[in-house]
């Protein structure tokens, strides 16, 4: 055997993968995101497209905290239906500051991921599905999902006041003003939820795309690659904070508020946290790695090839020394360029969170 196999990845890795005219509208579709997707066009609703990082940040402010706007006009016309108590205020402020978390992410986020537009269309480039990327793209930011995924966020939402205000021992009202308070957090939660997830489901819909354009020397070092474990590192470490907020929020609210029927509101809340939790921080990296894996199990089948009889074997090995070094270097590449070892951390942390979470529930 020749070296082919090795030729033909060093000259693939040479040749000229940049094609601009398909990162130019990956770029587009990007850029249609902050007009089109919900979350991130309220975070920049009242600032410039270009601005400065104070202008950001008091746009962001105050999208998050417009709901106290609505307070005050309440103290005018309707002075019964709004904010009572501590415990109202106390709650409020922790939906206030989740919906400007939530805002702050979604604009970051946006603007981080043009350093994945072309490494990711550089990677696509010969595909022949890679339009379809785009088209699942504009799919999942039309009007009608989007819409759809905060109403069930301002319902999950709404439905927490009310199990809240019904608990005997309970001091919060149902007001108009703390539904609003409510409502617009849940607006904001399901608009976010639908793009983390959107986001996770990304290596599922390159998985099978066929004509990827790896690095020759690490597939798993390929720029496409990095970058998008970056980018879910950051996410997983989001999903992760947001889930212990969650739990700190039930137990506040169920030792507030005993009852039944808020007890089981509240604790479905953080298991369903950590199935999305281990969705969006878990499965993304699972996938990556079987897209190398497969590539390069692509690589390593023309040195697989079966001989009819076992001399045959025994001629080839010992003309082979090339060939043995190639099967012996990529089969031992890692898929992925992190360690597994934090990924089982993140799983276990997000594990040992539930534990704790559901130890102090049967303690109270």
């Amino acid at each position: 055997m020749s070296s082919e196999p090795l030729d033909g990845l060093i000259a693939a890795d040479r040749s000229d993968v940049h094609e601009s005219s398909y990162i130019g509208q990956l770029f587009d579709v990007l850029e249609s995101g902050y007009r089109k997707v919900f979350i991130v066009w309220l975070s920049r609703s009242l600032s410039a497209a270009k601005t400065s990082r104070l202008a950001a940040a008091i746009s962001v402010l105050l999208v998050a905290t417009w709901p106290y706007v609505v307070d005050l006009l309440l103290l005018v016309v309707a002075p019964s239906q709004t904010l009572r108590g501590g415990q109202e205020l106390m709650w409020t402020g922790s939906v206030t500051l989740t919906a400007l978390l939530m805002l702050a992410f979604a604009w970051s986020a946006w603007s981080y991921a043009k350093r994945l537009v072309v490494p990711l269309g550089q990677l696509l480039g010969d595909s022949p599905q890679r339009d379809e990327l785009l088209v699942w793209l504009r799919r999942r930011m039309s009007f009608g999902w989007q819409l759809l995924s905060s109403l069930c966020g301002v319902a999950i939402a709404c439905a927490l006041v009310v199990f809240t205000s019904l608990q005997p021992t309970s001091s919060m009202e149902s007001t108009v003003a703390l539904y609003v308070h409510a409502g617009w957090s849940g607006f904001l939660g399901g608009n976010a939820l639908y793009w983390l997830i959107t986001f996770a489901d990304l290596p599922l819909r390159i998985r099978h795309f066929s004509g990827l354009r790896f690095s020759w020397i690490d597939p798993a070092r390929t720029p496409a690659m990095v970058h998008l474990c970056r980018c879910y590192a950051l996410v997983s470490a989001a999903m992760g904070v947001g889930l212990i907020g969650t739990e700190l929020t039930g137990i506040i609210l169920a030792a507030q508020n005993p009852g039944m029927a808020l007890s089981l509101f509240i604790i479905s809340f953080p298991v369903v946290g950590a199935g999305i939790a281990l969705y969006v921080g878990v499965q993304p990296y699972v996938t990556l790695a079987r897209i190398v894996r497969h590539h390069l199990d692509d690589i390593l089948l023309p040195l697989l090839e079966p001989d009819t009889h076992a001399h045959d074997s025994w001629v080839r090995l010992n003309k082979s020394e090339e060939q043995l070094k190639a099967y012996s270097y990529y089969s031992s590449l890692p898929a992925l360029p992190i360690k597994t070892a934090n990924i089982l951390q993140y799983v276990a942390g997000i594990l040992a969170s539930l534990i704790v979470f559901f130890f102090q529930q049967s303690l109270s």
